[in-house]
């Protein structure tokens, strides 16, 4: 159960998560405030009308409500905002870094070439290589790019050797591709504290490791996060 108080503050809370939602995405929402027996009570039923106000107003769409659940989808089409009646305004600039930053009460990402609704977008796991159009986006060189996923896919072996799930404390010997494979249920978590464009990330991917990566973007570092998730991969700034 989420415990954010969504109608906290002007919707706050869910302007960043329509921030964070690609065009076309979803959110689940489950809370007992949602209850036939909790909107009994005028308070919960005034927090309820908020919410709905506010999610009618970023051009959410409700798509079901089921008990304590309820799933919007955020808009696909920039032309809904200009026929709301009410909501946030749009905001003047797109923040792809918004690290450290207060929360903007306005609706960032519309004027962003980013803005894709996911049913637009190149599917997993064909996402992850991105095409020179994709790339320019980023302002990344398709052959940058491509040197940096060769590079990456030569090491990816040798890394993997340290990174086998088969290595404990006393294991004789670092393991090779004559070894066994590990239990199919059993993952590995990887931390790459420089990810780059996430070809690291891409590498496992493509050499069908068993694994589970976060990326991490340096903030004194060029922010690629934007390109990371667009590859589908998951990451963070950080410092």
């Amino acid at each position: 159960m989420c415990i954010a108080n969504y109608e906290a503050s002007d919707g706050i809370f869910l302007v960043e998560v329509n921030r964070l939602l690609r065009p076309g995405g979803y959110f689940v929402w489950t809370s007992n405030l949602n209850t036939h027996r909790a909107l009994r009570d005028k308070e919960n039923q005034k927090k309820w009308t908020a919410i709905r106000d506010y999610a009618e107003g970023l051009c959410w769409e409700m798509l079901s409500q089921q008990d304590e659940t309820i799933v919007w989808k955020k808009t696909n089409k920039r032309e809904c905002y200009k026929s709301r009646k009410f909501g946030p305004e749009l905001c003047g600039h797109d923040p792809e870094s918004p690290y450290y930053q207060p929360l903007s009460p306005c609706i960032s990402g519309t004027r962003s070439q980013r803005w894709i609704p996911i049913e637009h977008r190149t599917t997993w796991p064909s996402q992850a290589r991105q095409n020179s159009t994709e790339l320019d986006i980023h302002g990344v060189h398709s052959e940058v790019f491509a040197d940096d996923n060769s590079s990456w896919d030569s090491m990816v072996r040798n890394y993997w050797s340290l990174l086998s799930p088969l290595i404990f404390s006393d294991h004789p010997k670092r393991p090779g591709d004559e070894d066994p494979q590990p239990p199919f249920n059993m993952l590995r978590n990887v931390l790459d504290m420089n990810a780059h464009f996430g070809g690291f990330n891409a590498a496992l991917l493509k050499s069908g490791k068993s694994v589970w990566v976060m990326n991490v973007v340096p903030t004194n570092a060029p922010n690629y996060l934007p390109l990371i998730f667009d590859r589908g991969f998951i990451g963070v700034q950080h410092d």
